[in-house]
């Protein structure tokens, strides 16, 4: 229990990201990342993202349009991006952010971000 405390303590909100159906609400922690999505009335999706992910996708893809199987495949970091799931979360929170941009072009159903910085 007192990791979970200390993982989400002291959340402060970092901004908010469109998706293609949903919003996705960013809260940062010293060490996790908050991704929050409405999914009914009152009743909300939460998903703790590891704050190095950022790190890792921002070093590895500055500059480039990137997907959440780009980001599996290519980050060589399997402790942080086990599912694509979690990839596309951490793109989620860098939109949120600023340091990245969702763009609405397509790669057959993938959504494609640009990595800012």
């Amino acid at each position: 229990m007192a990791h979970i405390k200390s993982q989400f303590s002291g959340l402060k909100y970092a901004g908010k990201a469109e998706g293609d159906k949903r919003a996705y609400h960013v809260f940062e922690g010293s060490a996790t990342l908050l991704v929050v999505s409405a999914s009914a009335p009152r009743s909300y999706n939460a998903n703790a993202v590891d704050r190095r992910g950022v790190d890792v996708v921002s070093r590895r893809f500055k500059g480039r349009k990137v997907t959440s199987a780009d980001v599996m495949k290519k980050a060589r970091r399997r402790d942080l991006f086990q599912q694509r799931f979690d990839a596309l979360n951490v793109l989620y929170a860098m939109v949120a952010m600023g340091r990245a941009q969702k763009l609405k072009e397509r790669d057959g159903r993938s959504i494609v971000f640009k990595i800012l910085r």
